[in-house]
């Protein structure tokens, strides 16, 4: 695989190539900013009625759905830092959600959900970033905060071992 520099702005058509997430379960619509050296990335994913998470009772999504964009952000800075290396990404498994706030019950059909993330430590193969969510409604207001801990491998067997 050949290293290649990605634009700033990567549509959910060459996105879905640096991501495990496929079909329904694929949530995000675009990245608008990364940085793999400050290990930060922003994505977009819009609320709409087709959405899987799409809730008719509050006309949108869940605001704790902001935890699964938020944790396939950092899927796709690992795919991201990944194709910019020339390799692949690397599996990542999600082992701790700490410190998760909701400031709201949902986020609205016909808004989108704009995720920041920022790795704020690392130990091996073990990442910590603060997530944060907003709405267009509101892009300045976090809607949900959290932080959350993964773990990348290039091994799954090592998951198996005792």
């Amino acid at each position: 695989m050949e290293p290649r520099k990605l634009p700033q702005n990567v549509p959910a058509e060459e996105l879905i190539n640096l991501l495990p997430h496929k079909g329904k379960m694929f949530l995000l619509d675009h990245l608008t900013q990364h940085d793999t050296v400050a290990r930060t990335l922003e994505s977009e994913s819009l609320v709409t009625k087709n959405h899987i998470f799409y809730d008719e009772a509050l006309d949108g999504i869940p605001s704790h759905v902001a935890f699964e964009l938020i944790a396939q952000s950092i899927s796709a800075l690992s795919g991201v830092t990944g194709c910019e290396r020339g390799e692949p990404a690397k599996p990542g498994f999600l082992l701790s959600l700490q410190n998760y706030q909701a400031h709201a019950a949902s986020f609205k059909a016909g808004t989108s959900v704009h995720c920041v993330i920022k790795k704020i430590d690392e130990l091996e193969n073990m990442m910590t970033y603060s997530g944060v969510a907003y709405s267009s409604e509101d892009p300045e207001k976090p809607v949900v905060e959290t932080v959350i801990t993964v773990m990348e491998t290039t091994d799954l067997r090592v998951l198996g071992e005792n």
